[in-house]
């Protein structure tokens, strides 16, 4: 007799909302909780818009990423998978998890760096300076895996796997008739790859 098995959704209510920025000069990744939408004591009986200060800081963690560089991002329930550059090694790309769980800062069993200090991120547009400060806490895995600039076009990430799309370039060597070197090509071509998380 076969079991039947359901399919994993996240809660809603314990679900993340990434929203992306590009200023031009940088490109921002607001990170929220979901749980303050659901939270209806907060917003009852209330008819003007809420400020930032009173709901963003402690439900959200902000992210900055140059503009120029092919960073990616993936999310996943309460999981954010994304791409970046080692410090000081500009072709190397790694992958790193953040998990906003609660559970998963409380009882990180020995994986990843907990972080829960506030970050702040400077930034200046028209000759305006705001500081914006975020403190959603969470856990945080690097990978050792590194790939190559411009590698990955895609990542998605659900409760089991990661998912690259990836671009790839293979050397190919064919004969010019009318002299005797051989020609060189470079032809792109895409693979998929999963990762179990």
């Amino acid at each position: 007799m076969q079991t039947q098995q359901t399919p994993w959704t996240s809660d809603p209510k314990h679900r993340l909302l990434c929203l992306v920025a590009d200023m031009g000069f940088c490109c921002l990744v607001f990170v929220t909780s979901t749980n303050i939408f659901f939270n209806l004591d907060f917003f009852e009986g209330v008819e003007e818009p809420i400020p930032w200060e009173y709901w963003g800081p402690s439900n959200t963690r902000l992210f900055e990423y140059p503009p120029e560089r092919p960073w990616r991002i993936g999310v996943s329930g309460n999981r954010v998978l994304h791409s970046f550059f080692e410090v000081g090694k500009t072709a190397e790309i790694k992958l790193r998890m953040l998990d906003f769980s609660q559970l998963a800062v409380e009882r990180r069993q020995g994986l990843g760096r907990v972080v829960k200090q506030p970050s702040t991120i400077v930034i200046s547009e028209s000759g305006v300076i705001q500081n914006l400060t975020t403190s959603l806490p969470y856990v945080e895995v690097t990978t050792e895996r590194t790939f190559g600039y411009g590698e990955l076009q895609t990542i998605w990430i659900d409760r089991d796997r990661i998912i690259l799309f990836k671009k790839q370039f293979s050397r190919v060597c064919c004969p010019n008739f009318f002299e005797q070197v051989r020609c060189i090509h470079f032809v792109q071509f895409q693979r998929l790859e999963v990762m179990e998380v």
